[in-house]
């Protein structure tokens, strides 16, 4: 979780600024150890269930999150309601029935663990208001870069919004480039059939959220408005391209202190550079507070955002590119079922090559041949549900 990954760089840091003073490398391991209570809340206006996800901090040199399970999760109201959420699996906690933010209401967040603690936020209202008004990419040189850049512009009757994230879920089709009507399976005696391959083997469906935080604001601009403000780079290179690509924007409208909490997430969580810094920024304080301890540390902030959201398709033809790549350099192998090496003159043993290609357990695909010589493609070139879904998701548009 992008909170959690947040408070181990802090770790991070303080451990590479010593590790520039030695001459030998060591493996990095957490010398002292906080555990915290991680909290990802943002309610929206949308009706809906909202969520809300709970972990804890966990050692830099573990890899597996750490779940915070059973807890007590409830949003109150300024007008008396409660909203009470129940956990769904892998620290995830869903409203119990629909609701959506609305204006001039405050919302806090209530949160009680196993353990007995009480975490409180403070009270929040929803910000103002702002559509998206466009979604549109366009062909362009980033740094030297050839690519399609995906752009935003809201309204220009922004009100009192002023500081805007965006998060973003890609989805691209995938099409087999080596899938043939036939396979090519080993029966007894080792002898090679044909047989009618699975159709749902070819197309497949593949999606991938934003995982960094894209931020941007009004303020200082000379309109009121956000104007070509890029959300997604994608390389004229990149697979994603080649068939058909969508993309889906949304657009949260935030509040000052949101913002601010963002910006500064942001900067410790960003790639390469900034763990190298001699700046250590400590802890991040949010909005969320432990009722019983003020000690007791919490990373998180709980967000009330208006949201807006739009979908675009193209591919690659649309900004006159040339066909990208595929997402795997596809292996072709042309083998001789007659073949059986020798000694003398060497030769390669090219049917214990072709029958072991076909009974592995990731099988090479049938491209073409019969009888004697047969051609194969790697698996991920001949079946894409080696690698993705062939499940069309419901709001796909060819």
């Amino acid at each position: 979780m992008r909170l959690n990954k947040l408070y181990r760089s802090i770790l991070l840091l303080v451990l590479l600024s010593i590790s520039f003073c030695c001459t030998e490398p060591f493996p990095l391991v957490t010398e002292s150890f906080e555990d915290v209570l991680v909290v990802e809340a943002t309610i929206t206006d949308e009706f809906k269930r909202q969520e809300i996800k709970l972990s804890r901090t966990y050692l830099l040199e573990s890899d597996t999150p750490v779940i915070e399970s059973n807890a007590n999760v409830r949003i109150e109201d300024s007008n008396n309601n409660i909203y009470n959420f129940s956990e769904t699996g892998n620290g995830l906690y869903l409203s119990n029935s629909a609701f959506q933010a609305v204006p001039n209401v405050a919302y806090k967040l209530v949160i009680t663990t196993t353990d007995g603690k009480e975490y409180i936020s403070n009270s929040e209202f929803l910000p103002s208001k702002a559509e998206m008004e466009n979604l549109y990419a366009e062909l362009v040189n980033l740094n030297g870069e050839i690519g399609v850049q995906v752009f935003v512009d809201t309204n220009d009757n922004l009100g009192d919004a002023n500081f805007f994230r965006y998060e973003y879920e890609e989805t691209y089709k995938i099409v087999a480039p080596y899938y043939k009507s036939l396979d090519a399976i080993v029966i007894a005696d080792e002898f090679i059939e044909l047989v009618p391959r699975d159709p749902g083997e070819e197309v497949c469906y593949s999606s991938n959220s934003s995982s960094e935080i894209i931020l941007t604001s009004v303020s200082g601009l000379a309109e009121n408005r956000i104007a070509k403000f890029p959300v997604r780079f994608i390389s004229m290179n990149s697979p994603t391209l080649r068939e058909r690509y969508s993309i889906l924007v949304r657009q949260y409208v935030q509040s000052a202190d949101a913002n601010t909490f963002y910006k500064v997430l942001k900067k410790l969580n960003s790639d390469g550079e900034s763990a190298f810094v001699g700046n250590q920024p400590g802890f991040i304080q949010g909005n969320i507070f432990s009722s019983q301890n003020v000690s007791d540390k919490v990373v998180g902030f709980f967000d009330l955002s208006s949201v807006s959201s739009k979908r675009i398709y193209f591919d690659y033809t649309e900004f006159n590119l040339d066909l990208p790549p595929y997402f795997y350099d596809c292996d072709l192998r042309l083998l001789d079922y007659d073949k059986v090496g020798s000694d003398n003159p060497p030769e390669q043993n090219e049917r214990a090559i072709l029958l072991y290609l076909l009974s592995r357990y990731n099988p090479y695909k049938y491209v073409s041949g019969s009888s004697s010589v047969y051609q194969l493609a790697s698996p991920e070139c001949g079946d894409c549900t080696t690698f993705s879904s062939n499940l069309k998701p419901s709001f796909w548009e060819d």
